[in-house]
């Protein structure tokens, strides 16, 4: 008897799946530059050099800047999608956990490529 019951609580959660649970609250964005060895910020702190992968919070907005000397700063912002993973829970809890976590969302795309322009006025070393 317990083993039905307790097949039937996994089947339940599995039916009633969340975004949160399958996919997490976070999400690995890559980041590479042309020239490589840029420094990549997000939101204005320092989160590494290009190429790099970064573990992004899924609840929060992000810009990308990156910068190298001799080249010019370029800022893009994070794309973000609705990812319909979420529409699992919508019967569980109205799928609140999700959008509460951030894991109704996810970064879209998940790559991105920065061909950084040199200044013209600067002589590298």
């Amino acid at each position: 008897m317990r083993k039905v019951l307790l097949a039937s609580l996994v089947s339940v959660n599995l039916a009633f799946a969340s975004a949160t649970i399958l996919k997490g609250t976070s999400q690995n964005v890559s980041i590479t530059t042309e020239p490589p060895g840029a420094t990549v910020y997000v939101d204005g702190q320092v989160m590494g050099t290009t190429p790099v992968t970064l573990s992004l919070p899924k609840n929060k907005y992000h810009k990308i800047a990156v910068e190298k000397e001799c080249y010019q700063r370029v800022e893009v912002p994070l794309g973000k999608k609705y990812d319909p993973i979420a529409l699992l829970n919508i019967f569980w809890d109205l799928s609140t956990t999700d959008f509460i976590t951030g894991a109704a969302w996810e970064y879209s795309p998940n790559s991105y490529h920065i061909k950084l322009k040199k200044k013209p006025d600067c002589k590298s070393k």
